[in-house]
C-alpha cells in the first residue's frame, strides 16, 4: 500500500534530480533553465516535507504558504519559506517569453538571466534541499540512496 513516506521519498528523488540538472545547466551556461530547475528542486523538496505530514499538493506549484502553515513548529520554517516564496515569484518568468504588453519589450528569459542569478538560485536550492533531506532522514528515516554533497 502506498504511504505518505513513499510519496515523500519519490518527491525527494525528483527534487534531487532537478538539483543535478540545475548544476549541469549552470555549467552549460543555460542560466534561465538552471533557475527553473532550482525552483523545481525547492518545490519538490517542500512537497516531500508536506507529504510526511499528510499534506499532498498536486494541483499547483506554489507551496510556500502550505509549508509555513504545516511547519510553523520547525525552526527552519521561515527561512525555507522565504526562499520558496522568492523562487515561486520568479515562476514562469524563467521558462516563457512574456509579451502581453505591446508597449514593453518581450521578456526573453534566456537573454535576461545571468550567471550570478543562476549561481544564487543554485546556492539557495542546495541549501533548502540539504535541510529538508536531513530532516526527512533524521525524523522519518527517508533517504534517497545517493550521497548528496553541496557544490564546491
Amino acid at each position: 500500500m502506498l504511504s505518505h513516506r513513499d510519496i515523500a521519498r519519490a518527491l525527494l528523488i525528483e527534487s534531487y534530480s532537478d538539483l543535478k540538472a540545475a548544476k549541469v545547466l549552470l555549467d552549460a551556461g543555460v542560466y534561465a533553465r538552471c533557475i527553473a530547475h532550482c525552483q523545481h528542486t525547492v518545490e519538490k523538496a517542500l512537497k516531500a516535507a508536506l507529504a510526511v505530514r499528510h499534506v499532498i499538493v498536486t494541483d499547483r506549484h506554489e507551496v510556500s504558504d502550505d509549508f509555513r502553515q504545516t511547519y510553523s513548529d520547525w525552526g527552519h520554517c521561515e527561512e525555507i519559506g522565504e526562499i520558496a516564496t522568492e523562487m515561486e515569484e520568479e515562476g514562469f518568468r524563467t521558462e516563457y517569453p512574456l509579451f502581453g504588453r505591446r508597449d514593453l519589450p518581450i521578456w526573453i528569459p534566456s537573454e535576461r538571466y545571468l550567471e550570478k542569478d543562476a549561481r544564487d538560485a543554485l546556492q539557495k536550492a542546495e541549501h533548502v534541499f540539504k535541510i529538508v533531506m536531513e530532516y526527512l532522514a533524521n525524523e522519518y528515516g527517508i533517504t534517497i540512496g545517493e550521497a548528496w554533497r553541496p557544490r564546491s
